[in-house]
């Protein structure tokens, strides 16, 4: 798969078949539709940090370089992520352990992130 967490592979859409076309979109819906799940469960709890939530994040992280609209379901998600978490941080940020914080702060400042 491309990035961590295991995720499969989108096909990329050139030089396919009409088939092949209509099965990469199914495909890629399912996997929009996993991460509106995992956004939505992170923006259920908009002040804390429940002890399956560091998880959660860092797996939809790996998201972030996805193609539209994928990548933009896990921007918003960690832009009100951070709008609701940011003044109580310095005592949220023990409950991620330091590989969780680094892979956050790597995926999340990386060029991609922004592109």
């Amino acid at each position: 798969g491309r990035g961590g967490g295991g995720s499969p592979m989108l096909p990329a859409p050139e030089g396919e078949s009409k088939e092949e076309k209509q099965q990469a979109a199914v495909a890629l819906q399912k996997r929009h539709a996993g991460v509106l799940g995992l956004a939505a469960l992170v923006g259920a709890y908009p002040y804390d940090v429940p002890s399956w939530m560091p998880d959660i994040l860092v797996h939809l992280a790996t998201y972030v370089v996805d193609p539209a609209p994928i990548k933009q379901t896990v921007r918003k998600a960690f832009g009100e992520f951070w709008r609701t978490h940011q003044d109580v941080w310095p005592i949220l940020k023990d409950k991620f352990n330091e590989e969780q914080l680094s892979t956050l702060t790597n995926l999340l400042a990386s060029p991609s992130y922004f592109s």
